[in-house]
């Protein structure tokens, strides 16, 4: 007996088409939903909602309108799925059983309009098989045909496959990939900056303020990009193509810059040390700007502004000792982090309402998008390529989460609840670091002894 909502069959039709030829042979977005509506109609059915992937392949799981789809099954919202054909659903048998196995649970059934299925008997059963195996296959001999294109364009003739562009270049009206000269200089200046500096945290803030407003994970990222020196990784294949990119910077500067993230990774975790420093890398000088360097004194620990000692523009000639950080930090960190809860709580709560009304305005433009190419006012490559942008942003903000760096609020407050400096005197001089560099982003220290204490970007 057929499985119904308040005596009423809730269908949804589900549609989908991936390239311009389905849609010349008949399979177009309007054709297959003129003729699930027809059916449904004929069948007394009740369509509940319309869920249409355009231009997104059948063997993707996640397209974004069959996972709403889905979502309403499990929510009991629907208790029938029409589509015109097997291959509008799925091209891949693990993915069609697993979905099957969903619909099954939920006591949902699917029917195509335009094909017969039998699954009650081992023949039926052995033709579902052999359509769904087809139907992959043919999926995959046209993406190696795309990929041997792809092939063509990447080794021979140097354009571009998609419209994203690493910083510091452009993309030409004859679809090869040139300099942006503006962009490029920002990124020169930048390898020059760390250099000279030989610190990423103020090399990083230098590039925010005297060229753009990026993020520190972007620019740390512009510092390891091979781009720059002509390289292009594949994502498919891995596949390194040299040469692809016009160089932006020589390979001498590329790999000094190389060398010194990693040096410093080296230095930040304390390796080679007999008994580690604490807070090296972590102490900042508030007079230039510059970290406070580590001194040994009958086997204590001290720190001073380098740039101070040696009469380097700096009047900072502070010497502050390891001990009274330590007692400093411990009195004063659990009063630290409790605001910074309530400050990330907030924040969080902002980012969640936004997030919210960002999701519901992209899905109000994709419905829009989608009536326009249904309503013909509108043809199916710009339908394409306004859908693409419209779901990768609704994948983007769907993925999005609250702002995180390294540990989230249930972790900090964990980290308050253990009490983790209960038995901080017992620690060796490692443990204590590793402590304080998963709180702490940098110490700020005056000439006067004022200690600000920045806290990781933990939202």
């Amino acid at each position: 007996m057929q499985n119904t909502i308040n005596g009423v069959i809730n269908v949804a039709l589900y549609i989908r088409v991936s390239t311009d030829r389905q849609a010349k042979e008949g399979d177009s977005l309007e054709a297959q939903e003129e003729a699930l509506r027809k059916y449904s109609k004929e069948h007394g059915y009740v369509i509940y909602d319309t869920y249409i992937d355009g231009g997104e392949s059948g063997q993707k799981f996640n397209r974004t309108n069959f996972q709403r789809m889905l979502n309403d099954v499990r929510n009991k919202k629907i208790n029938m799925v029409l589509m015109t054909k097997l291959d509008r659903w799925f091209r891949n048998p693990a993915d069609f059983y697993k979905t099957a196995e969903i619909l099954k649970k939920y006591k949902v059934n699917w029917k195509t309009i335009w094909e017969e299925y039998d699954t009650t008997t081992a023949s039926g059963e052995f033709w579902l098989n052999m359509s769904l195996s087809m139907a992959r296959m043919e999926a995959k001999r046209t993406g190696e045909r795309i990929d041997a294109i792809f092939d063509h364009k990447y080794k021979v003739q140097k354009t571009v496959c998609t419209g994203n562009v690493v910083y510091g270049y452009k993309i030409s009206k004859d679809k090869k990939i040139e300099i942006d000269s503006k962009k490029a200089e920002n990124i020169q200046k930048l390898y020059r900056h760390y250099i000279n500096s030989n610190n990423l945290s103020e090399t990083v803030r230098w590039f925010q303020t005297n060229c753009e407003k990026k993020s520190y994970s972007s620019i740390k990222i512009y510092l390891k990009n091979s781009t720059y020196i002509g390289k292009f990784i594949r994502k498919r294949t891995g596949e390194v193509l040299d040469d692809y990119y016009p160089r932006i910077i020589d390979d001498k500067t590329f790999y000094n810059v190389q060398n010194l993230l990693k040096k410093n990774i080296k230095r930040k975790t304390g390796k080679g040390n007999k008994k580690a420093y604490i807070f090296s890398g972590l102490l900042k000088c508030k007079e230039c700007g510059f970290n406070l360097a580590g001194r040994n004194t009958h086997n204590n620990h001290y720190y001073v502004c380098k740039r101070a000692v040696e009469g380097i523009t700096c009047n900072n000639k502070l010497t502050i000792s390891e001990l009274y950080l330590e007692k400093y930090l411990v009195d004063n960190i659990y009063e630290l982090l409790s605001n910074k809860i309530i400050k990330i709580k907030k924040i969080n709560e902002n980012v969640k309402t936004e997030k919210k009304d960002n999701v519901s305005s992209i899905k109000k433009k994709l419905k829009k998008l989608t009536d326009l190419y249904i309503n013909e006012m509108i043809d199916i490559d710009i339908y394409k390529e306004q859908y693409k942008k419209l779901n990768d942003d609704l994948t983007n903000e769907l993925n999005k989460k609250t702002p995180t760096k390294r540990i989230n609020v249930k972790e900090i407050e964990k980290m308050l609840d253990k009490n983790i400096l209960k038995n901080y005197k017992l620690l060796e001089n490692e443990e204590k670091r590793k402590i304080w560099l998963s709180i702490i982003d940098t110490i700020i220290i005056s000439n006067k002894k004022d200690i600000q204490i920045n806290l990781i970007d933990f939202y």
